[in-house]
């Protein structure tokens, strides 16, 4: 043999060194990471886990409707801002609450109904786009991921610390500068 490597020790210590390198490349992997840990799928949180509770003050009659109409007027911002349909459904519980402590059974029945139905709508746009949500971030379409992490985070804005909320905040960041850098 000639060149560098004529000595058997010479090309030990090389195979050697080599082999550490590669050890120490596949340590600390500098490939593309991936954009998120593995999202918490089953661990998101409830929209709704409270109840609307009546206010003592004033006639309960009189909270009742003016609940029921704060309500409807949160509703109807629904479709601009998702924590209004949070809101009016709260809204809707604390109207129920104060017809049934005025013992105004039509409207309870009418603020549990429109509660209902409010309810089942949020869930669903919520389920919706968390579904969204991972699809967007499996086939890298960053905008759209990133609108749905606004609207998931406006949507579990009243919630505070959870698992699903914080996991949605740390990758707000990375996914906004792949979808800067997309466009």
């Amino acid at each position: 043999m000639t060149g560098p490597f004529r000595s058997r020790w010479t090309r030990i210590v090389a195979f050697l060194a080599v082999l550490a390198l590669v050890l120490l490349a596949s340590r600390f992997d500098t490939g593309v990471s991936p954009i998120a840990p593995d999202p918490p799928v089953d661990e998101y949180p409830d929209l709704f886990v409270g109840k609307g509770i009546c206010p003592s003050r004033a006639d309960p009659l009189e909270n009742g409707r003016r609940s029921e109409e704060f309500a409807r007027l949160r509703e109807d911002r629904y479709v601009y801002d998702p924590r209004d349909g949070i809101r009016a459904v709260l809204h809707y519980q604390e109207a129920e609450s104060c017809y049934r402590a005025a013992g105004y059974e039509f409207g309870v029945h009418q603020a549990k109904r429109a509660a209902s139905r409010l309810t089942a709508q949020v869930r669903t746009d919520y389920a919706a786009a968390r579904l969204n949500l991972l699809n967007a971030l499996e086939r890298e379409r960053w905008s759209v991921a990133l609108s749905e992490i606004r609207r998931l985070l406006l949507l579990t804005d009243h919630i505070g610390r959870n698992e699903y909320v914080e996991w949605l905040n740390e990758i707000t960041g990375r996914v906004a500068v792949k979808a800067s850098a997309a466009s």
